[in-house]
């Protein structure tokens, strides 16, 4: 049975180690409270730009020594932002995470902030922006996103052309120096790693960080309905986002996704099989369903004609809501595939010393507490058909946000109360 290592440091920060002695490698994931909520309003693309800056060298690395000292190791390393955090990952071998751990700490302590990398950083944001305009599926998730959750936890990871063009230095200094603090932030190690060893270095490392989470930001309160946005384009995108639990509500969270993966669990889900297979309505439809400490949102797409894009959207909600009903019930076969399917991908991503590190920070976020591999398996073993259909039975679709995007305006389903 795996042991995962806890020490809260002088600084605030959380640090989990887990050693997988079967490993070669390490993996690293490091949370912190800098998401895009946080960007002042006028300044939409902050957190973006910053990323982006991160990874252009800190203390005395500068952009090209800090690439190829990585390199030199063969580390790899990613700066993600979302809505409310930002999240560093790096991979290396495990006698070399010595030499990476004063890397990452460099750039989160230290990072190398200057002119020289704010125009090419804020370049390949504006780049992005523009990708946007090839990209249907993604400008209808952002428009959905919008209009789904209250402000400021709604916006576009993306930013706006505007926004980007005012940031300045100290925008990007101050964002970074006020959010990326040691209170509320959570470092995960996993693989090839000796824990003592390794939280020593992390502490002295880290022994003069600190800071204080920021409060929770005020919230503006969603929009929600239905909207279409004209697209002369020859398909028509249909994203439908609704309220699920959030991660705290634990065995609540866990039934959702399994009746998830009922419904696009693969060529077998419902969906596929009910709106591609059996009608031929569209070329692309799924569900998912994702949470947090503080939201729960199920999700479902269809990416379709213009001329089957009423039908598939008809489809679509005719069977989610049925999931709900008696004759929508789980059978046992689908309920078996869908449990399979989902311990598959938990051993597959457990098996990662990179997987294993990110599910233990964001357990950690999510949650407010990790888990083992063994326990995640045992809570998803735990669920009975009976369990899972009685749960259903007391759901039903609501806070919906209907978003589609393309050249026709579809009329949403009266069940859905638009």
């Amino acid at each position: 049975m795996s042991i995962i290592y806890t020490r809260t440091l002088g600084s605030g920060l959380k640090l989990f180690i887990e050693p997988m002695p079967a490993m070669k490698s390490v993996g690293l994931s490091w949370i912190l409270g800098a998401g895009n909520a946080a960007e002042p309003e006028a300044r939409a693309g902050l957190a973006s730009v910053t990323s982006e800056m991160l990874l252009r060298g800190g203390g005395d690395r500068d952009s090209r020594r800090f690439a190829d000292d990585l390199d030199r190791i063969g580390a790899s390393r990613s700066i993600d932002p979302t809505s409310r955090t930002m999240h560093i990952r790096s991979t290396t071998l495990g006698d070399k995470l010595a030499d990476v751990l004063p890397m990452i700490t460099d750039i989160v302590r230290k990072p190398r902030f200057d002119t020289t990398t704010l125009e090419p950083a804020r370049e390949l944001a504006e780049q992005g922006l523009e990708s946007l305009d090839d990209d249907p599926r993604e400008k209808a998730s952002i428009e959905a996103k919008r209009r789904h959750f209250p402000a400021p936890y709604n916006r576009s990871i993306y930013g706006s052309a505007e926004g980007l063009a005012l940031i300045t230095l100290d925008d990007v200094n101050n964002f970074w120096k006020s959010n990326a603090v040691a209170e509320g932030s959570v470092l995960a190690i996993a693989g090839d790693v000796e824990p003592e060893k390794a939280a020593d270095q992390v502490e002295s490392l880290l022994s003069d960080w600190s800071g204080a989470a920021a409060v929770e930001h005020d919230e503006t309160p969603p929009e929600r309905g239905a909207s279409h946005t004209e697209d002369d384009s020859n398909q028509v995108q249909i994203i439908l986002l609704a309220e699920g639990p959030n991660e705290r509500d634990e065995r609540a969270a866990l039934l959702t996704k399994v009746a998830v993966n009922v419904l696009s669990g693969g060529m077998s889900g419902r969906l596929f099989t009910e709106v591609r297979e059996k009608r031929g309505l569209c070329y692309a439809v799924s569900a998912g369903f994702r949470g947090d400490d503080r939201f729960g949102v199920l999700s479902a797409y269809v990416g379709t004609a213009p001329d089957r894009a009423q039908q598939s959207l008809d489809v679509l909600v005719d069977e989610l809501q049925k999931l709900f009903t008696p004759e929508g019930r789980i059978t046992p076969e689908e309920f078996a595939r869908a449990r399979i399917g989902m311990k598959s991908s938990v051993v597959f991503h457990g098996e990662s010393s990179s997987g294993r590190a990110a599910a233990i920070s964001g357990d950690m976020k999510r949650l407010g507490r990790v888990r083992t591999l063994d326990e995640i398996l045992s809570a998803l073993e735990s669920v009975t058909l009976d369990e899972l259909n009685d749960y259903l039975s007391t759901c039903s679709l609501k806070g919906v946000t209907l978003q589609t995007l393309g050249p026709v305006q579809l009329t949403p389903p009266t069940s859905l109360g638009l």
